[in-house]
């Protein structure tokens, strides 16, 4: 395991990852204390090893403030947001009372702050107080929205408030290809309010916040690549990154970005588009992951880097009723919350941070806990990561020695699941592998 590794939630490029481990860099070393790194020394450290106790305290916070969105983008992890008020935790926003006491306790070792959920940050007016509050504790705050319901005329105040890093969702570079992901979305206005902010800026003289557009790269949109990059110098934003989102298995052919050989590329200087998003491995060896090729013999298996997740150390997510996860994953359903913040104190949490449940997603997380035994109630046991290791090893890749060992010594009849996955394509991991 690589002792610095950073799995992003979407993918793209490797000059694109670096633009976006850009700015996590950027806030280490704006908010950095000898506290601080310390702690981070001893978060990466425990995650190196793949312990189930950490020393340290979560570094990368994710607060939701909202799940409120005026948008309904097809992708969104919360897509069917139906089941949200009529099922799940119901629509609201987070107290700011609430917000204080969680930074209050976690700010001494925290460098970011993710200020963004399921919802539209900017929806309701106090967010420039919850802004201000965690900027004012040093913490670099960063928050991501589609901006279409912001109104231009708060600009100032949102440069002003502290924040760092805006992250703004905008899928297109022409009203017809935006609307068929911002759905909900206004095209122009969007494009307004990002030239508002950055004019804002300039007028203040501050160099804050990094104004980022974010733009998914699909294949209705691939082709306005080249014309964004110009809308983007014309507005004064900082940075506009083409990114690969994680699109559903039934969508993947009509939505996914094609690759060289298959389209001219628009994205020339950022690298070729990956035909799954999300997968570092060649297309021979992803057709082995997902079944379509069986490995005939040894000579033939592919290999696979191995990584844990790095949630479970250096981050946490909190709900906008202070319904606690361990990723931004499972927020519709709270019975996959871990806890519930109701004001705990600082020992309070660490026993928590380090309690049975958080110790257990750990050695889940760590492929020591066999398939069969993931408990399905969390998020965790439902995610593709902790199985897809023994998915590998059972379709026939060589995986590095220290993992191979692991996995098994935690399921010791994985070549015998080897070879029942190589005569009938079945597999332990069925309910987590389809679509894959």
């Amino acid at each position: 395991m690589k002792l610095f590794n950073f799995v992003l939630a979407t993918t793209g490029p490797t000059l694109t990852n670096l633009k976006i481990l850009s700015r996590y860099a950027y806030s280490a070393t704006r908010h950095l204390t000898p506290r601080k790194a310390l702690n981070m020394a001893k978060v990466e450290w425990a995650r190196f090893r793949g312990s189930d106790v950490v020393g340290g305290l979560p570094y990368v916070l994710k607060i939701e403030t909202t799940n409120v969105c005026n948008q309904r983008c097809p992708f969104c992890l919360d897509r069917d947001r139906s089941k949200i008020d009529e099922e799940g935790r119901g629509f609201g926003k987070m107290h700011l009372s609430c917000f204080k006491q969680i930074i209050d306790i976690l700010a001494p070792t925290t460098l970011r702050l993710n200020m963004y959920g399921s919802g539209e940050p900017v929806l309701y007016p106090d967010i420039y107080e919850f802004i201000r509050y965690a900027a004012d504790k040093n913490i670099g705050v960063t928050i991501s929205a589609n901006l279409s319901a912001f109104k231009k005329e708060n600009a100032e105040k949102l440069v002003a408030s502290g924040l760092e890093h805006l992250i703004v969702s905008c899928h297109g570079a022409s009203p017809e290809t935006y609307d068929k992901y911002n759905v909900g979305g206004d095209f122009w206005k969007t494009q307004e309010n990002m030239k508002a902010i950055c004019d804002a800026k300039k007028k203040l003289g501050s160099k804050r916040p990094f104004v980022d557009w974010q733009f998914l790269r699909f294949s209705h949109n691939q082709h306005e690549i080249p014309k964004a990059r110009e809308m983007a110098k014309e507005l004064g934003v900082n940075m506009v990154r083409f990114i690969n989102p994680n699109i559903p298995p039934e969508h993947k052919e009509e939505w996914r970005p094609r690759r060289d050989d298959e389209i001219a590329d628009a994205n020339r200087g950022e690298g070729k588009v990956n035909a799954s998003p999300g997968v570092h491995m060649s297309e021979d060896a992803q057709a082995v992951a997902r079944g379509e090729r069986k490995v005939v013999n040894d000579a033939d298996r592919p290999t696979a880097e191995v990584n844990t997740c790095s949630w479970l150390y250096r981050s946490i997510f909190f709900n906008w009723d202070g319904g606690i996860l361990p990723c931004c994953d499972g927020t519709t359903e709270p019975g996959h919350d871990l806890a519930h913040f109701t004001g705990q104190t600082l020992q309070e949490f660490k026993d928590f941070w380090n309690g049975d449940k958080y110790r257990e997603l750990r050695r889940m997380a760590n492929f020591r806990i066999p398939r069969e035994e993931m408990d399905q109630s969390t998020t965790c046991g439902k995610c593709i990561k902790p199985h897809m290791p023994f998915i590998l090893y059972e379709r026939g890749f060589k995986l590095p020695s220290k993992f191979e060992k692991r996995l098994l010594e935690t399921e010791p009849d994985l070549p015998s699941k080897r070879t029942q996955w190589e005569k009938t394509g079945e597999t332990v991991s069925e309910a987590v592998t389809k679509g894959m």
